[in-house]
């Protein structure tokens, strides 16, 4: 009886289990819960120095800086991606967002030293205003946005 019993337990509980474990794994990206309209954009562009040549390996980073402040009156700032520019000095970042946002910033750092030349930092808002909808989208999604940023470094 005893053996018949923690059969079953296990049986019930490995299927239990394994459908848990199917959900949880299929998960591919968040969805906004009770209708908040988002949309995807892909941010890119091309990095040049003042002579318009193309500038490989500097690090781009993708943040979104709030309007909340922390105790040292400092805005939050929440990284979404970064990534270093290719030889042809080319970047392109995807995130998902509110259509209405425009707190998103591009941080320009050249990281490799002298390698490349030495440039200075940057800071650039992303400028929804230039955004062209490359796919339509469903509901609440709004669609897929791109928005190209060449950056000027000196």
């Amino acid at each position: 009886m005893k053996v018949r019993f923690y059969h079953w337990y296990n049986a019930v509980l490995t299927a239990l289990l394994s459908m848990l474990g199917y959900g949880c794994s299929n998960w591919t990206e968040p969805e906004v819960e009770y209708g908040m309209p988002t949309a995807k954009y892909v941010v890119n562009g091309t990095v040049t120095d003042e002579q318009n040549a193309p500038v490989e390996g500097i690090k781009v980073s993708l943040k979104s800086v709030s309007d909340a402040r922390n105790a040292d009156g400092k805005r939050y700032t929440h990284g979404i991606d970064s990534l270093q520019t290719d030889a042809a000095g080319r970047y392109e970042m995807k995130y998902s967002a509110f259509p209405e946002r425009s707190d998103i910033k591009l941080i320009v750092e050249d990281i490799d030293g002298e390698a490349n030349g030495t440039f200075q930092s940057d800071t650039i808002d992303v400028d929804y205003n230039k955004a062209v909808q490359t796919e339509k989208g469903s509901g609440w999604n709004e669609g897929t946005f791109e928005i190209k940023q060449d950056i000027k470094l000196k």
